[in-house]
């Protein structure tokens, strides 16, 4: 009867460790509570894809339309997890985006007054940060710490920056801008359409939670943002974002 007994209380405690998702319940005759809710501190490296048709103007005059653009950012804040049960999360995060981007495109050759043709490109360097909200979910594969997740991703606007530069390409006898001093450079007084307030994007994600005792646990990831609307409001630009962080997690 009694090894009977033992053998019951060894399959309950099996069964509150795969419930609980982590393996905190170290003994049978010293169980501990193990929490369900966890607040956390959330960091992330994103590799920015932007492609769209933004449609650059000086002067009224339009001088082409940048295509594709790349750049290097970061996602910093706060994050929490509610577990439901031992495989199913409801996740939750505020976050400061800062989202850089670098296009180019040619320019239309001009003719020179020496019979040449002037050949110039123009570059758009943006700074932009956002405060993301994202509500999410997050499943733990069954007899793994792997995870899958996902979510939505709402930016609200905190700050925009541009700079628009024309540059020379052309062969070594081209002239350089009548600017002081010449330069083969310039900034120009481009526009493009002017930018959303909020975007929105769909966050999937894959995980694996490293338990450190217990309630304390961390959660490297790599994700992929896939943009809904456009960042611009009359002109196509879409934010493509492949990242990787890492979440540490506290009970409460």
């Amino acid at each position: 009867m009694r090894k009977s007994l033992y053998i019951l209380t060894f399959i309950i405690s099996c069964s509150i460790i795969y419930a609980q998702g982590f393996d905190w319940q170290f003994s049978a005759r010293m169980p501990a509570d193990s929490p369900v809710l966890f607040f956390g501190l959330s960091g992330e490296f994103n590799h920015l894809i932007h492609n769209g048709s933004l449609d650059l103007e000086e002067a009224n005059c339009n001088c082409g339309a940048y295509k594709t653009g790349s750049g290097e950012g970061f996602t910093a804040g706060i994050a929490g997890e509610y577990w439901i049960d031992g495989l199913t999360a409801i996740t939750f995060s505020g976050l400061y985006n800062y989202s850089p981007g670098k296009f180019t495109v040619q320019a239309e050759p001009l003719p020179r007054v020496d019979g040449g043709m002037l050949l110039t490109e123009y570059d758009f360097t943006s700074k932009i940060a956002y405060l993301l909200i994202e509500p999410g979910i997050k499943y733990r594969i069954p007899g793994s710490h792997l995870n899958i997740g996902g979510g939505l991703q709402f930016g609200f606007l905190l700050s925009n920056s541009s700079v628009h530069k024309e540059r020379i390409i052309g062969d070594a006898n081209e002239p350089p801008f009548p600017t002081n001093p010449p330069s083969y450079e310039r900034i120009v007084d481009g526009k493009i359409s002017e930018l959303n307030n909020i975007f929105l994007q769909a966050k999937i994600r894959l995980g694996y939670d490293l338990t450190y005792g217990l309630g304390l646990y961390a959660t490297p990831n790599i994700s992929i943002g896939i943009p809904i609307l456009n960042l611009t409001k009359t002109s196509e630009w879409k934010r493509w974002a492949f990242s990787a962080g890492l979440t540490v997690y506290w009970g409460l």
